[in-house]
């Protein structure tokens, strides 16, 4: 009976990740983690800041003191679907680059995936960085046994004038796969994006994702900076049209990010990121 029970809560699972286009299979889709970004629709690429770890890692080279980053996402309410993630942005004295480590978990005991980033972010000039990433996965399903594998990534961002910042990321650029199998692979995806900040109240973003294996995806985002110590956003994505929306508290070295955001058809992910910036040395 025991048995019985667990092979339908992974079946259970796995619908409810192909309906949202997660690739069971395939282990692994690229998720775009943090609250701040959940909330602008999951725009990332020209963003900087310790989820940038996941996301770009050309970001993580604008960071020039210890950051560390903790996010929670609960998906569709359901607690087998939540995702947790740790992030560090460790930059070196001088002008040696920024280094970041990242850590999720989604699942639970029946079905989970594991991944750990190793990134490595640096300005070449004034207006351009760049990153990499090196990146293991693992997934594991009850009674079915676990995989892994290793990829990596490659960012970049570049501010085009003082108020429009642009950048492109490459995940998996080799179609590594878990296995020698077809449908084992990982995903390979490409984004690509511009932030407009008209003012320094106002942000805007807006994003394109192509995963090799499925439609094209777009994003855009607004965030609003009522006062100094609170900002609004709002956002959506394409494919199937959705909805995000949040706040962020700014208290000093210490950044709140809350955010939900509305499937269609599975309704409501609350998500949550809190943020630590170490105040800067006294020379």
């Amino acid at each position: 009976m025991k048995s019985y029970t667990s092979c339908w809560n992974v079946i259970v699972i796995a619908i409810i990740l192909l309906i949202t286009s997660v690739d069971i299979s395939a282990g692994n889709d690229k998720r775009t983690l943090g609250g701040r970004q959940a909330a602008m629709g999951s725009t990332a690429v020209t963003f900087s800041d310790a989820f940038s770890v996941f996301s770009n890692q050309a970001g993580v080279a604008g960071i020039t003191n210890f950051t560390a980053g903790i996010y929670a996402e609960n998906r569709f309410m359901l607690k087998d679907l939540s995702l947790f993630a740790v992030a560090l942005a460790i930059p070196t004295k001088g002008k040696g680059g920024t280094f970041g480590v990242g850590v999720t978990y989604f699942g639970n005991n029946l079905y989970n995936e594991r991944q750990l980033n190793l990134a490595y972010g640096r300005q070449l000039f004034k207006d351009l960085s760049i990153g990499i990433e090196l990146d293991y996965v693992g997934i594991s399903i009850a009674d079915y046994g676990t995989a892994n594998a290793f990829t990596f990534g490659l960012g970049v961002q570049y501010t085009i004038v003082p108020k429009l910042v642009a950048g492109a990321h490459v995940y998996n650029p080799l179609r590594w796969q878990f296995t020698d199998f077809e449908e084992d692979k990982l995903p390979s995806v490409v984004n690509v994006g511009l932030a407009y900040l008209p003012s320094n109240k106002v942000t805007i973003s807006a994003e394109s994702e192509k995963n090799m294996d499925k439609p094209l995806l777009l994003k855009a985002g607004i965030e609003y900076n009522i006062i100094e110590k609170l900002s609004l956003r709002a956002g959506i994505t394409s494919e199937p049209v959705a909805v995000s929306f949040g706040i962020g508290l700014n208290l000093g070295n210490l950044r709140i990010d809350l955010a939900n955001s509305f499937h269609p058809v599975l309704g409501y992910s609350p998500h949550f990121g809190l943020i630590y910036t170490a105040p800067k040395r006294k020379s």
